[in-house]
């Protein structure tokens, strides 16, 4: 039987009606470049993009960011370069300081709808500092909440964060590897189930770089059984 991959990351645009949710409610976060950690005192810029089903850019959100360790709690707005009329649809930027080292996590409130928000956990290390460099898969589980996977898929293995669950579940799942990149650097240069396309239903383009990629498929390649589509 000649083996395929189930279309990964669905995003619905129509046609769900089982909740106020899956009518128009909601977006994914997709944050731009995710470090594998910052310098205690130095601002970062955090850019995402903010889509609609994942697909359509929102311009005109006010979304937040938010930074917890302990007691300790930091909170900044994010802007639209540009604003409403900028070039890049969609993309916000928040500058942001974490004034002390240790283990924080950083949660994107998009400001549409009623979404999961990211909450992604981020190093803060004294300047000078040269932490371990994270391995592939614990990358790839980090990606897969800062790019908004967990937004449309469940996977245990990851989070338990709340998903809304629109695409196939990725819990102790395997893909053949070079079919995966390929699908995910671009989802509409290939065919990867046997079922045709809905004009409801895309994968979206995240533009993820090759080391993203590589991330991510080895975190989802992990464990679990091999699929093949019927």
């Amino acid at each position: 039987m000649r083996k395929s991959i189930p279309l990964l990351l669905l995003v619905a645009s129509a046609g769900l009606g089982a909740t106020r949710a899956h009518m128009g409610g909601w977006a994914v976060v997709t944050v731009d470049d995710l470090p594998d950690y910052v310098v205690a005192g130095q601002p970062i810029k955090l850019s995402f993009v903010v889509r609609q089903h994942g697909m359509t850019p929102l311009d005109g959100l006010q979304p937040v960011v938010d930074a917890k360790m302990g007691s300790s709690t930091i909170s900044v707005k994010a802007q639209q370069p540009g604003g409403m009329f900028s070039a890049e649809a969609g993309r916000y930027i928040a500058t942001l300081t974490l004034p002390r080292t240790g283990e924080w996590t950083v949660t994107i409130q998009s400001g549409f709808g009623a979404q999961p928000a990211p909450t992604l956990p981020l190093r803060a290390v004294n300047s000078g500092a040269a932490p371990q460099a994270l391995s592939d898969i614990e990358r790839g589980r980090r990606l897969f909440i800062g790019k908004g996977c967990f937004t449309c898929h469940v996977n245990t293995e990851v989070t338990t964060a709340r998903s809304l669950s629109v695409g196939p579940e990725l819990t102790g799942r395997r893909y053949p590897a070079v079919p995966l990149a390929k699908f995910l650097a671009n989802p509409d240069s290939m065919q990867l189930t046997q079922l045709p396309r809905s004009q409801w239903v895309k994968m979206p383009n995240l533009g993820l770089k090759e080391r993203e990629i590589a991330s991510l498929v080895a975190m989802i390649n992990t464990g679990g059984r091999e699929v093949s589509a019927r």
